[in-house]
């Protein structure tokens, strides 16, 4: 053990002296499914959680490290779908599998002055969109409001936004009868009608609803008609996949299958423009680079006259027609052009298939979800790549086995009502620890290791046996035979107040093979770790020397050696 201790030292103090790289670095083994189509993070206090392993393929201090990522795993490769919430350094700050249901869609939204969890749920195999719920969660991850669509209709997974007037707008998919003539068939048929429906929040009520069969032919869409309309398969020829509301109070939207975006009269319902598309509007002038997206989704407006999307580029059908990008886009509603700002590619050259996001960040920064492959990326404004990690294997993108809707990153403050999670495990070296989390507290700065001998002891009976800052997720503290029989955890704030205790726990059954605490008083990984650092001290010392000593040699003067030389 020593042996192999003594090579790692030998490099970690050569890296010391040549200065350390920096986080960056590509996970062979991971990205080639070494670890498993879904590779995870185990928590021994909390192994009930299904947690993903990330790989951060390249990472840069201009990453906004302020906020949390957001994103919601699912996928064949996994046991189920999880609402997770993580760190800039990919520890763990809350998941939820909510259930059982499908999840979509995780973001923070505000509300009156408040700020939520807000999230979809349901049966997500109703032909590419879904069927369910919209919950709102409050800061101690309780339900504040489930949200549905109005006219009895089921919320669509595909978007769900508060606006300022206090209102949501919802995605809506409905199954309409439709003729189907212009596109081959000789009969009415089943079609799905995308809906916007703006709703009031506190009664239910719709108070807009727009529809795209009422504005868009079926021609127009790029997707063949092929066996749907016929019985129960409806065709799906719209496919709205985003809406936003602007100052005017005008609607944009998103159709996947229509490759385009619909700007919509706020109070007419009329279309305004389309960018995009067979029916596109606008004057390109960035050489077809500004209209040619194609599948795409998330379509925001940023400022009065920029639009940013998720430029998929490719679907199932057509993998490989297009690279993926994020999109920024300047137009001129009087001028009626359109330009390119700004595109933003994957290094690694990820095609999105179907879903993706794109966020500007408050400082100016972007992230993309990249959808059905498991990956997010940030970049500058600009489109220079900070940020890129993988919460699934590269050899595996596209294939759906691990995906998320979307990715956002956002502020958020969690102070759940549950008690912190507790369990006494052996660690890597065989040691015994006593492990403590707390699944969604965003606010815990230090962990207080109380004991008793008594379990029904009062507060002020319980001694203070050890105390630490918060290290991730999961924070360890190391046994001794001293100890009292019971062991709990206390939370603290970072102000000094307490924010939650742990319920207390026995150490009875590995009492007599815990460390002795005469002499230095150290555990077993105190040790390991004093000789670590003295094995790195000293390896650091010979990493100085080499390397002066090459220095010396590379600098050394030249030394010139009289040769025999031959006439010409």
């Amino acid at each position: 053990m020593m042996m192999q201790l003594s090579g790692a030292f030998f490099f970690i103090a050569i890296g010391a002296v040549n200065g350390f790289p920096s986080r960056s670095s590509y996970d062979f083994g991971y990205e080639h499914n070494a670890y498993g189509a879904h590779p995870l993070t185990v928590f021994k206090s909390a192994e009930e959680l299904e947690v993903p392993k990330l790989d951060m393929v390249h990472s840069s201090k201009a990453c906004e490290s302020s906020l949390y990522t957001l994103f919601t795993p699912r996928g064949g490769a996994t046991n189920e779908a999880q609402a997770t919430i993580v760190d800039s350094s990919g520890d763990l700050i809350w998941t939820s599998g909510w259930h059982g249901q499908q999840l979509y869609n995780l973001m923070v939204q505000e509300y009156r002055g408040e700020k939520y969890l807000t999230f979809w749920g349901g049966n997500d195999a109703v032909g590419g969109h879904g069927a369910g719920t919209i919950f709102m969660l409050d800061k101690s991850y309780n339900v504040f409001k489930e949200v549905r669509a109005a006219y009895g209709l089921d919320a669509d997974l595909h978007d769900f936004r508060i606006t300022e007037a206090g209102t949501a707008l919802i995605t809506v998919y409905e199954i309409v009868q439709h003729d189907l003539k212009e596109v081959g068939k000789n009969h009415a048929g089943p079609v799905w009608d995308c809906l916007i429906q703006e709703v009031d929040l506190e009664t239910g009520l719709a108070v807009f609803q727009w529809s795209a069969l009422e504005h868009w032919r079926l021609t127009d869409s790029y997707r063949d008609i092929g066996g749907e309309g016929e019985g129960d398969r409806a065709y799906d020829f719209f496919h709205m996949n985003s809406i936003d509301k602007d100052a005017r109070g005008n609607y944009l939207t998103s159709s996947r299958y229509m490759h385009s975006l619909t700007y919509i009269n706020g109070k007419t319902g009329e279309v305004i423009w389309i960018l995009g598309g067979k029916r596109n509007m606008f004057r390109d002038l960035s050489d077809g680079a500004a209209t040619n997206f194609a599948y795409q989704h998330d379509a925001r407006f940023s400022g009065n006259d920029t639009i940013t999307l998720f430029d998929n580029g490719v679907d199932d059908g057509h993998p490989n027609i297009a690279p993926t990008r994020g999109l920024r886009v300047k137009i001129d509603e009087k001028a009626m052009t359109a330009e390119v700002v700004t595109e933003y590619f994957n290094p690694h050259k990820i095609h999105g298939l179907s879903q993706g996001s794109f966020q500007t960040l408050p400082n100016g920064n972007v992230i993309l979800g990249y959808g059905n492959s498991a990956a997010f990326t940030e970049y500058a404004g600009n489109g220079e790549v900070l940020c890129d990690t993988h919460f699934g294997p590269e050899s595996k993108f596209g294939t759906g086995g691990v995906q998320s809707y979307r990715v956002y990153k956002y502020e958020w403050h969690g102070y759940p009502t549950t008690t912190p999670s507790t369990a006494i495990r052996r660690n890597s070296s065989r040691n015994w620890n006593f492990y403590v989390s707390w699944n969604g507290a965003t606010e815990v700065s230090k962990w207080i290791l109380q004991g008793s001998d008594n379990i029904t002891s009062t507060d002020e009976h319980w001694k203070e046996l050890s105390r630490t800052k918060r290290t991730g997720f999961e924070t360890a503290f190391g046994l001794h035979t001293s100890y009292p029989k019971y062991l709990r955890a206390v939370a603290m704030h970072s102000e000094g107040h307490m924010l939650g205790v742990s319920t207390p726990i026995s150490i009875i059954s590995v009492e007599d093979k815990l460390v002795s605490t005469e002499g230095f008083n150290f555990t077993d990984s105190d040790i390991s770790m004093t000789q670590v650092a003295m094995g790195v001290g000293g390896l650091l010392v010979v990493g100085i020397l080499l390397r002066m000593g090459i220095s010396a040699w590379n600098n050394r003067p030249p030394i010139y050696w009289k040769l025999a030389t031959k006439p010409n």
